[in-house]
């Protein structure tokens, strides 16, 4: 079996981080896994969560928000802190996870199983998108759920964007990671999946399973904003070109 790394942004999600790992925590996971949680926001308890489960996770905890420093953070694209992820993995599968990820069966061998065969392939999970009800659903219960409260009509959550996908090494940094061009939120994954597919890699949905926690949504009322707008205008401009960062060193923790 390959050694696998799992890359989880954590943007001020310290109180959701927690029942993503609780939920990995109780997998019997046959692959060499180890967990990297990159926290881009501010030094918060995001720290502390990851310290519990330290003991029962290959877990190490990174802290990539220093250009947050002295500066209102509203939301920031996680291309800078999965490309320091990346860099630093030692799997040859990546799965890039974000911290609000609730995972409902054996989400890493699910996942990881057809890249074993095929390493061209983006795999990819059955994703429910909760309106509030299983959180509160599984706090009120202690981590402890049934199926019949995950199969609650709850909107399907679009998984061929990277809330959860696992994807070879390889592949990453064939295309230069994720473009670090790309600033407040909005169109980078967009942008990494389009160059994934456009060098050759394809979809595979697999049987895992996950819900994504409820959550404020913090880019509420920002589709006008300067930062959404110079994405949108990147994006639109770059289609096409597979390969990014080219000349310059990506992937480095900056302050």
């Amino acid at each position: 079996m390959s050694k696998v790394s799992m890359l989880i942004t954590s943007f001020m999600r310290p109180h959701l981080l927690k029942w993503n790992l609780f939920s990995l925590a109780r997998q019997d996971i046959r692959s060499e896994l180890e967990i990297i949680v990159l926290n881009d926001g501010i030094p918060d308890e995001t720290e502390a969560v990851c310290r519990e489960y330290q003991d029962r996770l290959n877990l190490k905890y990174v802290f990539t928000g220093q250009r947050n420093q002295g500066q209102e953070i509203i939301y920031r694209v996680p291309a800078f802190a999965l490309n320091i992820g990346a860099r630093m993995a030692s799997g040859d599968i990546l799965i890039i996870s974000c911290a609000e990820m609730f995972h409902i069966n054996k989400t890493v061998d699910l996942l990881t199983a057809p890249l074993q065969y095929n390493p061209r392939l983006l795999a990819t999970s059955i994703g429910m998108d909760d309106d509030g009800t299983f959180l509160e659903y599984v706090i009120r219960h202690h981590g402890n759920f049934d199926l019949e409260a995950y199969h609650r009509r709850y909107p399907r959550l679009n998984t061929k964007i990277p809330f959860l996908m696992a994807i070879h090494r390889n592949e990453l940094f064939a295309i230069g990671g994720y473009d670090e061009d790309f600033v407040g939120f909005a169109y980078d994954d967009n942008d990494f999946v389009d160059r994934m597919l456009g060098n050759g890699c394809s979809y595979c949905l697999t049987q895992a399973k996950t819900i994504h926690l409820y959550h404020v949504r913090h880019d509420s009322g920002l589709e006008r904003s300067p930062e959404y707008l110079y994405n949108q205008r990147l994006y639109h401009s770059r289609k096409g070109q597979i390969v990014r960062n080219i000349g310059r060193e990506w992937g480095k923790i900056k302050p």
